[in-house]
């Protein structure tokens, strides 16, 4: 059957149009005339009937348009309320980016009048970017751009009006962070200066940068923070290179550094830093205690040894430092040992040389040479290396050794070699470790320099 209402092809039996919606009815003449629903018609027996006669209802299809005429509306208002949206946040959008470019341009001329022409070069071509027709950037731009390449010409040799403003505040700002002693805000504005111009008040700025040096590098000094001390005592040498102020401040620094490094370690070596030190300059932080205990510690080094005599000096020199009753005691108990102590045979200062080694050509073989009185107690090794013609070899490294201890010395233009401060009285192993050599064994002495040589074998 087809839809009386759009004419489309309905298989079978619906009640609806399954093309247009509209509801379907069947009907049919009934033999007194009377129409008849199918659905309702009594069943009767099979005769001829007339065709069925098919009949709908309109409300199904006009149900059907006033949904999509509402449909269409809405589809329409929510489009119109976005080209609103957008055209409003357009207009909002403008508003802002016209906002920032004037604030762009006003820090343009803000800098143009400071002399900063770079910078407001950036603002100028920043206000260009939001706005490309902004008359006004544009021709500041130009103005700013001109100015710049006036400046950058080599025969311009004097700064400008703003420059000479600029540099006069950073000078200002830089004798006001003098004043305050705050010496890394005096550090950023000399430099700042420097870099701006070289020549601007240059005997000012070093003055103060001279003092702010040496200043900054004694309160380094109190906390305890050497290296970074010495660093600042040689910049301001490099301004004043025979300030004898700052060459004492430094050497006493160096000495004071030196000691502690040696400190537990070397007690012989500590004191060789530690003394000087002590001698010039007694108040200098801890020193005056630091030389006492090294001389007391020290001691105790040499009487753990039983050397009586060597410890009983170290403890009088702590003596005359700081005296104290238990130290007294300690140093008669010494000198009790000591008077019982027999005394070293006299060293044959006038060694002849020993019986010579068979060696190949080239080889180098040790030889002891002398031996040299010195204080009693300390103990140095030294000597050179020789070549065929006795001549000094240069830059080669000596190695000593004693059980697992070990350590190397390098010789100068000469070939001299030294190992000092040596703190056991044991024999020592020489070596060339660049150079073929034959080890060569050697006593360490109190009170003694022991020279060993090596010659080159012909």
């Amino acid at each position: 059957m087809e839809c009386p209402s759009c004419g489309f092809k309905i298989r079978g039996k619906a009640l609806f149009c399954p093309n247009c919606g509209s509801r379907l009815e069947y009907v049919q003449q009934s033999p007194d005339g009377a129409t008849l629903r199918l659905d309702e018609a009594e069943p009767v027996a099979p005769t001829k009937q007339p065709a069925p006669v098919y009949q709908t209802q309109k409300h199904g299809c006009g149900m059907s348009l006033t949904v999509l005429a509402i449909a269409a509306v809405v589809v329409l208002a929510i489009l119109g309320l976005g080209a609103a949206g957008i055209y409003y946040g357009l207009k909002d959008r403008d508003k802002v980016e016209h906002q920032a470019a004037e604030e762009h341009y006003n820090k343009g001329i803000s800098h143009m009048q400071q002399g900063e022409l770079e910078l407001a070069i950036r603002e100028f071509e920043a206000v260009l970017l939001l706005e490309p027709k902004h008359d006004r950037a544009i021709t500041k731009l130009a103005e700013a751009r001109e100015g710049q390449q006036v400046a950058a010409e080599p025969t311009a040799t004097a700064t400008t009006a703003s420059e000479d403003q600029t540099l006069a505040k950073v000078f200002d700002d830089l004798r006001i962070a003098n004043d305050n002693r705050d010496w890394p805000t005096v550090f950023t504005l000399a430099d700042e200066m420097v870099a701006r111009d070289p020549t601007y008040r240059r005997a000012e700025v070093d003055q103060i940068l001279f003092g702010a040096y040496y200043a900054s590098g004694q309160e380094l000094v109190q906390q305890d923070r050497m290296k970074e001390a010495l660093r600042l005592f040689d910049r301001a040498l490099e301004l004043q290179p025979d300030n004898a102020e700052v060459q004492q401040a430094r050497k006493l620094a160096v000495l004071y550094m030196n000691g502690m490094a040696y400190w537990g370690a070397d007690w012989a070596t500590t004191l060789e830093n530690l003394v000087p030190l002590y001698e010039l300059a007694p108040d200098y932080r801890d020193v005056r205690q630091r030389t006492h205990d090294a001389y007391v510690y020290y001691g105790d080094f040499l009487a753990e040894r039983e050397d009586w005599c060597a410890a009983e000096k170290q403890y009088g020199l702590a003596l005359e430092i700081v005296p104290s009753s238990a130290l007294f005691d300690k140093r008669q108990e010494t000198i009790g040992y000591c008077s019982r102590q027999p005394s070293p045979p006299a060293a044959d200062i006038t060694l002849t040389p020993g019986a010579q080694i068979n060696a190949p050509s080239g080889t180098f073989v040790g030889e002891l040479t002398e031996l040299i009185e010195i204080e009693h107690g300390r103990m140095y090794i030294r000597g050179r290396v020789l070549d065929k013609d006795d001549e000094g070899v240069g830059g080669t490294r000596v190695q000593i050794q004693a059980w697992n201890w070990k350590a190397t010395a390098v010789t100068d233009g000469g070939g001299n070699y030294a190992f000092d401060g040596l703190a056991n009285p044991v024999t020592y192993t020489l070596t060339l470790l660049d150079l073929p050599s034959l080890p060569f064994d050697v006593a360490g002495q109190w009170g003694r320099v022991s020279m060993v040589e090596f010659h080159e074998a012909r």
